[in-house]
């Protein structure tokens, strides 16, 4: 069995979207990053939160990283 798993598609993407947030917003950490399956709606409410931005504002955020 092969123990190194090539990251899917979906996960580069959240990786390279992780490493821009980290140079766009020094503030942020990689534990405020955290991404589980299934609530990233509450990741982006946090992040909202700690940047002092809507919801709104962080969806054109998240959009504008692709």
């Amino acid at each position: 069995m092969n123990k190194y798993v090539k990251p899917s598609r979906n996960d580069q993407i959240w990786i390279d979207q992780k490493e821009k947030l980290l140079l766009r917003y020094s503030d942020l950490s990689d534990t405020d990053l955290y991404f589980e399956a299934g609530r990233k709606r509450e990741m982006i409410e946090r992040l909202g939160v700690k940047l002092g931005k809507s919801d709104a504002e962080m969806y054109l955020i998240f959009k504008s990283l692709n």
